[in-house]
């Protein structure tokens, strides 16, 4: 064979073009090692927090951990001990590369976690109290062993943790090119984590607390919901707040509970900044990584991303957040978790050879099998890594039996694709709102992966990341506006001039103004000028005129009405819409019926005579009051209704139903209970927090509006406040929003007024027998033969109070005070007998504003009829006996009452004089109230004198 040979110039261009397609082949082989290459090694590492500063015991258990099985270390490079005191400090490096140098010398893979948060004592000069993360409560950072750390929106600051990402990645970068690398990790919290934190220590306590809430990130929210919302009107509508300007908005916190902030359209956007807020800073620690080496894997290192605390963690949209990382590593705890749901709700709904990894706690509360079984069952199911926390040699001794017997079962073991054979899904936004995928769909994964309890497998699980997507930010586009009042028909007479100016409330418009009203199809006589009709009609006809409302965002509405040119003058008053129609969103194939309620059309004089649908769809029919059918195509469709009354007028309204498959079907929200009528005192500050009522079975409550709100009532975040300065009823309308546009409306009246009470006669003895018999009223006169044998009293004041005191005077006599509501005379199962006579009922209530409302009533119950309520008592007849204080006897009508002397006698045949004033006579019946004159229990003689002469007498028992 001849020797290769080439002339310069080819051989030049043979060169370059083998230089570059050597370099591209390169590049192309260096991406797909990255991206696609696939390590089938289960790792069970050695995972070490490097706590201290000085040297420990890590050395050796790291040799330890080799002995028992262990191929992997997974160690913590922390910059406060990297740089301890200065960022000009020598850097201390030996501790790190002593151990790496003894695990990679044992044949152990290693994995770094780069950590960034410091020491609180040790931040001058790295950054300032104020760049910290702030808490709820507006306290900087302070978590386990005394950490802290920056925002993740403190570029400056970021910038620098950067440089030492890079710093540690340049340094250790020769593992990668060893191929003895598995991943980086970079942390944040005090509990070395990749996140928002979710605690803060004061006063020596942790308590949890929500983060970040400094003004860097408010400033950074407030842009953000400019740039969304464009319009503070529009924000409003969706938040149901009453801003003024973006200035105004804050993130919502509830430092009682940091979870409960994530709830409604304000909290989901508080959230979404947040993750967008993360992301960037985890996508920068990506890049300063990759930067070093492409080909080094970066793993983010959580607590959790399904667990009651992730949504505070900011972890919930993990898919998003790690789109350009390589892996998640979570922290299961040893009894608190699932583990194999911990791995599936990971691995699942990844991307190929994306690295599932978890954490291991070792803890002396329990034993080797506990240890064991978080490892297998995160290996079953398809984990990468699990990385056994140790931090002494007398834990990792005891770590021995369950780290032996797990490495030699697994680690020889090559992983293999996980195949699913069932599936459950979830919507961040649902996860948000419940605060967790665990809440939401752990039991329904549950019953599918332990369908057989011996062979548990794994589940998908897939994850709608919808606060994420565009369609969230549909409902912050402009909202057309809609009819408010429908535009009543008007009559006029013939060739005569006529003007009507269209009402300005017509329409209206949630997020915006209406800016003007066009006119649509009016006849040659009829003109429309400066809002107003105008023009002499010549000829007897109904002409129907077109009205657009156009808001100040170009949104248009339409709405229609019908001029009516008759004869003459006509007094007629046509029919008026009395409620607005929903407009309806259906599902095709499946059965359909609205009825039209009975008074949505009214007429002030005269009656509605029939109500007609037009422009029906095919499959739609309008009969029996309202409409049914069952849709057999998609499309939208509009349906018009016209009331009419006796003398033909009519009004005329329409609504939309639109026909959609049965999966974009969106429930409409629900109201699980009613809200009690509140008060107001007049000129007296009032604040109310609306109780959570509603609730959405396929989405989340996005938003509260109030309609008919008077102006001094403000609604923001859920809070009533103001102060009332006239008395009125107000029916206000709470409209609660899902996330797919639907609503409900919940009634709710407020009335304002000076505090009052008001009572209700109750039928008294046990509970289940106890119901009202009637209000109760001054001068009321009750017959004796409706009524029970027991009786109770109920006050209700208009405002809540603290302590409510009865006093009840007359035939029979009782006091008492009570806090517990309903107020009521009686708290137990008792209650006074039905004892004809006149009483006295005067209630005292206090409250905790000191305010006092007192209210006096008299009422009878007659044995008679209203006006002589003892007729039918037989005379002298006397009750009750025995008594407690008061003694009823009925004096003969014949007899004049003047001048009776009253007398108790004691079995010894002493006298007790009664004095007048205990004394009460009325209709002809003398209440005598022998309580008052202090007599000890006892039978005794009640004697009635008269000049002397005996009257009557009567043996009774005083109790």
């Amino acid at each position: 064979m001849a020797p290769f040979s080439c002339k310069l110039t080819q051989c030049r261009t043979g060169f370059i073009l083998l230089l570059i397609l050597s370099t591209y082949f390169k590049s192309l082989g260096q991406e797909t090692a990255t991206t696609e290459s696939t390590d089938n090694q289960r790792y069970l590492a050695l995972m070490l927090l490097n706590l201290p500063v000085e040297k420990g015991p890590e050395v050796e258990i790291i040799r330890m951990g080799q002995q028992y099985g262990m191929n992997a270390v997974y160690l913590t490079i922390p910059w406060d001990k990297v740089y301890y005191t200065s960022p000009t400090d020598p850097p201390n490096w030996e501790k790190y590369d002593e151990q790496i140098k003894t695990a990679t010398g044992l044949g152990m893979k290693i994995a770094l976690r780069i950590h960034i948060g410091r020491h609180n004592t040790r931040i001058n000069g790295f950054w300032d109290a104020s760049d910290s993360q702030i808490s709820d409560s507006g306290k900087p950072l302070l978590g386990g062993y005394q950490d802290t750390s920056f925002g993740f929106d403190n570029q400056p600051i970021v910038d620098k943790a950067v440089g030492f990402v890079k710093e540690v990645v340049s340094r250790y970068k020769y593992l990668q090119a060893e191929k003895k690398l598995l991943f980086v990790s970079v942390t944040n919290t005090p509990t070395q984590e990749g996140e928002y934190p979710g605690g803060i220590i004061t006063d020596g306590k942790e308590t949890a607390a929500g983060y970040d809430y400094s003004p860097r990130m408010v400033k950074g929210f407030r842009a953000f919901l400019k740039e969304h919302y464009t319009k503070i009107e529009r924000l409003n509508f969706l938040w149901g707040t009453t801003f003024k300007s973006f200035d105004d908005p804050a993130p919502p916190s509830t430092p009682w509970e940091p979870g409960e902030a994530f709830r409604q359209r304000f909290g989901k956007d508080w959230y979404i900044y947040r993750h967008m807020t993360m992301k960037k800073f985890v996508e920068q620690m990506v890049s300063a990584v990759k930067g070093i080496d492409p080909g080094i894997k970066y793993v983010s290192d959580y607590g959790s991303v399904f667990d009651l605390s992730s949504v505070v963690r900011g972890t919930i949209g993990y898919k998003d957040l790690n789109k350009k990382t390589d892996g998640i590593k979570v922290n299961d705890a040893l009894s608190a978790y699932d583990h194999r749901w911990s791995v599936d709700i990971l691995k699942s709904d990844s991307p190929p050879n994306f690295i599932t990894a978890n954490e291991l706690f070792v803890s002396q509360y329990y034993d080797n099998n506990t240890h064991q079984k978080q490892i297998t069952e995160n290996f079953e199911h398809g984990a990468n890594v699990v990385a056994v926390v140790v931090s002494t040699i007398a834990q990792m001794q005891r770590s021995e039996p369950f780290l032996r017997s797990s490495s030699s079962v697994w680690l020889n073991r090559p992983m293999e694709p996980i195949v699913y054979q069932d599936s459950v899904s979830y919507r961040m936004s649902a996860a948000v709102e419940k605060r967790g995928a665990s809440s939401l769909i752990y039991d329904q994964w549950a019953k599918k992966a332990y369908a057989d309890p011996a062979r548990p497998r794994p589940v998908r699980i897939r994850l709608n990341e919808d606060l994420l997507s565009d369609e969230y930010w549909k409902d912050a586009s402009n909202y057309p506006p809609y009819v408010l009042q429908p535009i009543p028909m008007q009559i006029i007479p013939v060739n005569k001039d006529f003007a009507y100016r269209l009402p300005t409330n017509a329409f209206a418009d949630v997020d915006g103004t209406i800016v003007r009203m066009e006119v649509e199809s009016l006849p040659s006589w009829l003109k429309y000028e400066g809002g107003q009709l105008k023009g002499r009609p010549a000829t007897i006809a109904d002409y129907r005129i077109t009205v657009k409302g156009i808001d100040d965002e170009g949104g248009t509405t339409e709405a229609f009405f019908t001029i009516r040119v008759d004869t003459r003058e006509n007094a007629n008053k046509p029919p008026t819409v009395n409620s607005n129609f929903s407009n309806q969103t259906i599902a095709i194939n499946k059965e359909f019926s609205l009825p039209i309620p009975p008074d949505a059309f009214i007429d002030v004089d005269g009656k509605i005579t029939k109500v007609e649908a037009k422009d029906l769809p095919d499959w739609l029919k309008f009969t029996n009051g309202g409409f049914v059918g069952t849709p057999v195509k998609l499309g939208e469709y509009r349906v018009f209704l016209k009331a009419y009354d006796d003398l033909n007028a009519f009004v005329e309204t329409y609504f939309t139903i639109r026909v959609v498959e049965p999966h974009m079907l969106n429930s409409p929200p629900f109201a699980f209970s009613t809200l009690p009528i509140k008060y107001a005192s007049l000129n007296h500050p009032f604040s109310f927090v609306l109780p959570n009522v509603f609730g959405d079975n396929d989405g989340y409550i996005s938003s509260i509006t109030i309609q008919n709100r008077p102006s001094w009532l403000n609604f923001s975040l859920n809070q009533f406040s103001g102060t009332p300065t006239e008395e009125g009823e107000y029916r206000l309308i709470i409209r609660a929003f899902d996330n797919g546009g639907a609503y409900v409306d919940l009634p709710f009246i407020l009335i304002v007024e000076i505090p009052r009470l008001r009572f209700e006669l109750v039928r008294g003895g046990k509970a289940i027998d106890q119901q009202i018999i009637r209000k109760l009223e001054g001068d009321d006169v009750i017959p004796y033969s409706i009524l029970p044998p027991l009786l109770n009293i109920y006050a209700y004041g208009n405002f809540d109070y603290d302590q409510v005191i009865f006093e009840l005077n007359g035939p029979y006599r009782k006091r008492s005070v009570t806090s517990k509501f309903p107020y009521a005379l009686y708290e137990n199962e008792s209650g006074f007998p039905a004892f004809a006579g006149r009483y006295t009922l005067t209630v005292t209530a206090t409250n905790k504003d000191s305010s006092v409302v007192t209210n006096s009533i008299q009422f009878g119950i007659s044995y008679g009829d209203s006006v002589n309520i003892t007729r039918d008592i037989k005379e002298w007849q006397f009750y009750p006996n025995p008594t407690e204080n008061i003694v009823n006897i009925k004096l003969p009508e014949s007899q004049s009452n003047i001048n009776i002397q009253y007398a108790l006698v004691t079995i010894s045949g002493k006298k007790i004089p009664v004095n007048t004033h205990v004394v009460h006579v009325s209709d002809n019946l003398a209440s005598v109230d022998v309580g008052a004159l202090g007599i000890p229990s006892g039978i005794y003689f009640l004697r009635l004198e008269k000049e002397g002469v005996l009257l009557q007498q009567f043996k009774i028992f005083k109790k």
